[in-house]
């Protein structure tokens, strides 16, 4: 969710329109240990939408190539015109799973945000706010770094 603001504010910065969209999807870039943590494969998530000749485009600017390619799915291309959503795995076929819509925000909801973290992955957020899941990385975690 952090990555898809920071996306905004810097695609904003160039004066282009942006907001940001919150959903649940069903995630298969995950690792055995991030799954049980969250309690699942369905994650609450971020994308952000810019505004591009009268049309308002997804993008997801969440998951690197070098992390992508560990995890044997292709990296998402962005090119303006089509939505860029959904992770396409690299062999076998699949996709991530857009299963739910939150809506489009112009600022981050911090409240809503907070409230659909603690609700859905109580695991995941101490009674601060703070993330829990600690000592892993996705990339050191995937099959192809064991």
């Amino acid at each position: 969710m952090h990555k898809s603001a920071l996306y905004a504010a810097c695609v904003r910065a160039l004066g282009i329109p942006s907001r940001l969209v919150y959903g649940d999807v069903r995630n298969h870039l995950a690792s055995p240990r991030l799954l049980s943590h969250i309690g699942g494969d369905v994650f609450f998530h971020g994308l952000t939408q810019v505004y591009l000749n009268g049309t308002w485009v997804k993008a997801t600017p969440v998951f690197n190539k070098m992390l992508c390619k560990l995890y044997g799915m292709e990296a998402l291309e962005f090119d303006g015109v089509s939505d860029s959503l959904y992770h396409p795995f690299a062999e076998g076929g699949g996709s991530m799973e857009f299963l739910t819509d939150h809506g489009a925000f112009d600022d981050v909801p911090y409240d809503f945000v907070m409230s659909a973290m603690r609700s859905k992955h109580p695991r995941f957020l101490d009674d601060e706010g703070n993330g829990t899941v600690r000592g892993g990385r996705l990339a050191d975690e995937s099959a192809l770094t064991r």
